[in-house]
């Protein structure tokens, strides 16, 4: 393995690079554009996406071992050792281009390429196969390769004696030391044959070994077969133990999609449109836009919604006892959602005639005025009116607003007032702890002027909003990104590309 910044070194970039079918028919094919621009791939290059690394982290000895099996020693010419003894007069190695004096030439079993490698590069790049006839022909035999190929080719089963790794892995344990000896024996002749230049195939010696292979490699077979059989027997243990507790599993579905997203999700929708009280039409029409959870049987149908709706405007709960087949745990989950909201929407209502009032301070009436026109069209303001709320906003003392309020509202407007007068006796904004899109944009609207610096931007939504932190600092950055755009008076959308130029290629 390279060294731990270098994931990938110049020589093993231009061998993955030209062991060609080796990289097509592996993920090494999903680097090759990076291998082509890059030479060297170091694990902090400003280049390198983390997927990436990752996968060269992952992959990258599994690819040494592909590509070594594409390249075999030349036979015709296997080793040439350079007569000359001074450096500058010998042939570099292709892999890693230093100088050289033992030659190796391997060559590319599908399209027959040459390459002049090294010692060192030989033992780094090529197989064990490869690495053994490196030694055999250095030594002994220079025709040993050739020899080598004339024999697998008359017993194709001596590479897979040899050198397969891992070596009949599921062999049962009894037999393995069976299989070490014959692989042992097996080597033994095969050196023996390649130490000397000879034509006579040891055929004899051969000939049992490949018979011994054969019947460790069915017993091997077997032993798979076995372990398939335990295994679908298992399967089907599973199976009956699996039908055995389906009623147990279907409860437990059942509780997770109760705590599943997507079902608090759907129970979210549909209370947004039974708080709002519409009339049955206009609920059944609005409930044909969701997008419920699958499940086996529809938790609620058109009908049934409207039924929800009527019940919960009169009475403010939803119960549907008169039907009985309603999943009663799914109508009180609703019931409860739906009452938590209303409390919620009912309490925003109050904070927001205390802020639209007194506790948010408008740069313009028209602003201040659009507030309250949305408030009046809510159901909690329906028998009030903008001089209601003018006049409300004149008074600026607290005993004031509560003499105004005793003559001028109902019992609850005083008593939800009263207890935010309380808290806020310095009628400072009452912040929110949630934060729409709408929120947003709202207050962006209403609070950012020509001549407000940033700072005092986001220190006024800080005063109007206290989020979870990262809410906080995710709406702090959406703020500066918009105050700046408005400050900006050129192209925004070039303005946008020139940011994710920057992001992307910034670093080429």
């Amino acid at each position: 393995m390279p060294a731990m910044t270098t994931l990938i070194t110049p020589a093993e970039n231009r061998f993955f690079l030209l062991s060609e079918r080796a990289r097509r028919k592996s993920t090494l094919q999903q680097i090759s554009p990076l291998l082509r621009e890059h030479v060297t791939v170091k694990a902090d290059s400003e280049f390198l996406k983390p997927t990436v690394r990752n996968l060269i982290l992952k992959e990258h000895s599994q690819w040494l071992t592909t590509c070594s099996h594409e390249w075999q020693l030349l036979a015709s010419l296997p080793y040439v050792v350079n007569p000359n003894e001074e450096r500058q007069h010998w042939q570099h190695c292709e892999l890693c281009h230093k100088p050289v004096r033992y030659e190796y030439h391997v060559q590319n079993k599908h399209n027959h390429r040459e390459l002049v490698v090294g010692s060192e590069c030989v033992k780094k790049f090529m197989n064990a196969e490869t690495r053994y006839l490196m030694v055999i022909t250095t030594e002994d035999n220079f025709y040993a390769v050739a020899q080598y190929q004339t024999l697998t080719a008359a017993v194709p089963v001596v590479p897979t004696i040899m050198f397969d790794q891992p070596w009949l892995p599921q062999l049962p344990v009894e037999q393995q030391p069976q299989a070490r000896e014959l692989r042992h024996t097996t080597t033994q002749t095969v050196t023996t044959y390649l130490k000397r230049r000879t034509t006579k195939l040891p055929l004899t010696q051969l000939k049992p070994a490949e018979q011994t292979y054969r019947q460790l490699a069915a017993s091997e077979q077997t032993a798979i077969q076995a372990t398939k059989q335990a295994a679908q027997q298992q399967i089907e243990k599973t199976k009956e133990q699996q039908q055995q507790r389906a009623q147990e599993t279907a409860v437990t579905a059942e509780q997770e999609l109760r705590q599943s997203r997507i079902y608090r999700h759907y129970l979210t929708k549909l209370a947004g449109i039974i708080v709002t009280r519409p009339d049955r039409q206009q609920a059944k029409q609005q409930f044909e836009k969701l997008s419920a959870p699958k499940t086996a049987r529809p938790l609620v149908n058109s009908y049934q919604f409207g039924q929800m709706v009527t019940e919960y405007r009169q009475t403010g709960k939803i119960q549907l006892r008169r039907l009985a087949m309603m999943d009663h745990q799914f109508v009180e989950d609703l019931n409860q959602v739906t009452q938590q909201l209303d409390q919620q929407q009912t309490t925003r209502f109050y904070d927001d005639v205390f802020n639209s009032c007194w506790g948010w301070h408008y740069k313009q009436l028209a602003q201040q005025r659009g507030d309250w026109q949305r408030l009046l069209a809510t159901r909690w303001g329906q028998a009030l009116s903008l001089d209601w709320f003018e006049q409300l906003a004149e008074r600026t003392d607290v005993a004031a607003v509560n003499e105004w309020l005793s003559k001028h509202a109902d019992v609850t407007m005083q008593r939800e007032l009263d207890r935010r007068l309380t808290k806020q006796l310095d009628f400072k904004t009452i912040a929110r702890d949630r934060l729409s899109r709408a929120d947003l944009q709202q207050f962006c609207q209403r609070e950012l002027v020509a001549d407000i610096t940033l700072a005092d931007f986001e220190q006024t939504f800080m005063e109007h909003y206290q989020l979870e932190s990262n809410q906080q600092t995710t709406a702090q950055e959406t703020l500066a990104y918009y105050y700046a755009a408005n400050q900006y008076a050129g192209n925004h959308q070039q303005a946008l590309q020139n940011v994710r130029w920057l992001l992307q290629e910034g670093d080429k």
